[in-house]
């Protein structure tokens, strides 16, 4: 028994691919399709007489991603495949990741693509959110810490995964708890889920800088000291550098066209991840 988790809050047009994608890959194979959808009750019950195939659970209207996450694999059974409903996923993408569960990962991550080609806009959100993520991030060393947007966990994990990501944790720092404590990461590069969002830069850059705000404050509940807070702060300037160049190992080299021609914007929206680093460290540890 496996189940595909799905968090959902955007359009309901983006949801319909990303079902269109999953359904058919889940019924009648021994699979369920779960969905936590931020919306207003009547669009969920909607949604439930267009998919009777999947299970809608509805989440609280402020819920975040993390949030929406932890509600979809509260309410699976089995193995989870977890990602987003701005993602269509490929052909295999289900068997590859069920693959590598029953091989022995406990946590399996898959390959991030991109379904909006035209615009270079898009294509810099996709490298600098997800470039990290690309077809060569696997290659040459230890797997990668997979995206919440494409991974699985096995059955025994899922309780406790759920409970994390609903008390707001982001994929990060779940993973990082669990590779400390020696459990086992595989990478698949041909189990392809593709961002298929239209991006607007004015709203990506801040979205880019509350992220990378967010995930300042909450390393340093884990960090401890004025001076290791202050180097760490010292660091932000080169971040964007260092991030485009990881990217253009990782994914530029899948898409060297498209990064290039779309490297003023990936770059413009690492620069903001690392400004809202910097007022992150500035500001100080999240709450617990």
């Amino acid at each position: 028994m496996f189940s595909v988790a799905i968090a959902s809050f955007r359009s309901r047009e983006t949801l319909t691919a990303c079902l269109d994608s999953v359904v058919a890959q889940t019924t009648g194979k021994g699979g369920r399709v779960v969905c936590a959808r931020r919306g207003p009750e009547d669009e969920i019950e909607a949604l439930r007489r267009e998919w009777p195939d999947v299970a809608f659970v509805a989440a609280a209207l402020d819920a975040g991603v993390p949030e929406l996450r932890g509600a979809a694999l509260a309410a699976v059974t089995g193995d989870a495949l977890l990602t987003e409903d701005h993602c269509v996923v490929a052909e295999d993408w289900v068997g590859s990741l069920r693959k590598a569960l029953a091989a022995g990962a406990d946590v399996a991550g898959g390959a991030m693509g991109n379904a909006r080609t035209r615009r270079a806009i898009d294509w810099g959100a996709y490298f600098a959110e997800y470039g990290f993520f690309g077809p060569a991030a696997g290659r040459g060393g230890e797997p990668p810490s997979p995206t919440g947007a494409n991974v699985a966990y096995a059955e025994r994990l899922v309780p406790r995964v759920a409970a994390a990501y609903s008390s707001g944790l982001w994929e990060n720092v779940v993973h990082d708890q669990l590779r400390s404590e020696g459990l086992v990461f595989a990478f698949d590069e041909s189990a392809i889920a593709s961002q298929n969002l239209r991006y607007r830069f004015g709203a990506f850059l801040g979205d880019r800088f509350e992220h990378g705000r967010a995930y300042a404050r909450r390393r340093l509940v884990d960090e401890t000291g004025f001076v290791r807070r202050l180097r760490l702060a010292a660091t932000t300037p080169l971040l964007p550098f260092v991030l485009e160049a990881r990217v253009a190992r990782l994914a530029g080299t899948a898409f060297p066209g498209d990064f290039r021609r779309s490297a003023p914007f990936s770059f413009a929206f690492l620069v903001a991840w690392a400004t809202g680093e910097l007022v992150g460290y500035v500001q100080g540890p999240a709450p617990r």
